[in-house]
């Protein structure tokens, strides 16, 4: 029998579904994305704790879940709203239908609702929280919503990753500052035959440089980047003692690091058709993107009294907002899109090879 689904923010926004399964009431940040694919990776993707996602795509796993899609080793989302979820996937590569892989971890999900609605309220009034619930009504939902963990100020990319590596065998290594990163990063690495580490966030600058790692990659991640003070003052004490590259996440810690400014987006970039422009190549890349944050665009190149010229490196052709800073002077960059496709096109993997060619000249040297 199908039941109502319920979305409630504290202005008492409300969205209706209709679900026959039970869960309890999660809370999350309600955003959109227009990914038509890559669904496994977008619902195990630590980027999204914290988050309710609603799918813009009509009909959500209709070709079920592989593990070899998983971005981390289970779903990391609060809840999962579409038009319609399919419970008989058809793939060769299915192992089991997402709903049963959601239920297994007790994620909510439910079909029913207007996405279309819930998509233009989200672009015109901006992502909120909102609490999700069935068999309950708004005022119950508004009362858990005022305990929940806000997106503003949310420091979950502390606990977000797999935790520490083997540091012992880390030389020569590239490290992997680890907020919340994706396998695919880390495939993406060892298919161009380069070992990696991962390392707790919360390492001290001291003790990564004694590790004597070949290069660090500063991670994806969930949350708000300006509530890492600990990790942004430690990157400060990396810049130019090793080549460094940021992702998501990662660019806008490495922009904070510089000085930059961050700001939070009205409803985020998310999904896997962004175009963005790099500075020297004479194309557009179609990128995959998510987040809610953004680092303040500057129309000139920054002298840094410590780093050297910080200049913009890729820029978002949708809405212009930064999508990527460059310090060649310190051997650091970072890109505020996903560049190693998970999911999305293969456009942004040659966004890597700034980072493998510095570690190979400091190889050389």
């Amino acid at each position: 029998m199908y039941k109502k689904a319920l979305l409630v923010n504290e202005n008492g926004i409300e969205f209706v579904g209709w679900t026959t399964e039970e869960f309890e009431p999660k809370t999350g940040e309600l955003i959109f994305n227009t990914a038509m694919t890559g669904f496994v990776e977008i619902l195990s993707d630590p980027s999204y704790i914290n988050q309710i996602i609603t799918f813009t795509s009509s009909h959500i796993g209709n070709y079920g879940m592989s593990q070899e899609d998983f971005e981390s080793n289970k779903p990391r989302i609060e809840g999962a709203i579409g038009n319609s979820f399919t419970y008989n996937p058809s793939s060769w590569r299915s192992e089991k239908s997402i709903t049963d892989w959601l239920k297994e971890y007790s994620i909510p999900f439910s079909g029913g609702f207007d996405v279309r609605a819930i998509t233009t309220h989200l672009r015109d009034a901006g992502s909120d929280m909102f609490a999700f619930g069935t068999d309950i009504d708004s005022k119950d939902l508004k009362k858990i919503l005022k305990k929940a963990k806000n997106i503003i100020g949310d420091d979950s990319a502390l606990t977000a990753g797999s935790g520490k590596s083997n540091l012992d065998e880390a030389k020569g290594k590239i490290g992997i500052l680890d907020l919340g990163a994706k396998a695919s990063i880390i495939n993406v690495l060892q298919e161009k035959n380069f070992d990696t580490v991962l390392i707790d966030p919360k390492t001290k600058p001291e003790e990564i440089l004694s590790l004597e790692l070949s290069g660090l990659l500063i991670s994806n991640g969930p949350g708000d980047p300006r509530s890492l003070t600990q990790v942004i003052e430690n990157i400060k004490n990396l810049i130019g003692k090793l080549p460094i590259f940021g992702i998501c996440l990662g660019h806008q810690i490495l922009s904070l690091a510089c000085g930059l400014n961050v700001e939070k987006l009205d409803f985020g970039h998310h999904g896997s058709n962004h175009p963005v422009k790099i500075n020297g190549i004479k194309k557009a890349l179609i990128t995959s993107q998510n987040h809610g944050f953004s680092v303040e665009g500057f129309n000139k190149p920054i002298n840094h009294k410590d780093y050297g010229t910080i200049d913009v490196y890729a820029t978002n052709l949708n809405d212009g907002s930064n999508e990527g800073i460059s310090i060649w002077d310190s051997n650091a960059y970072s890109v505020q899109f996903h560049p190693e496709s998970g999911p999305g096109t293969t456009d942004g993997l040659q966004i890597f090879n700034p980072f493998l060619e510095m570690i190979e000249e400091k190889h050389a040297s």
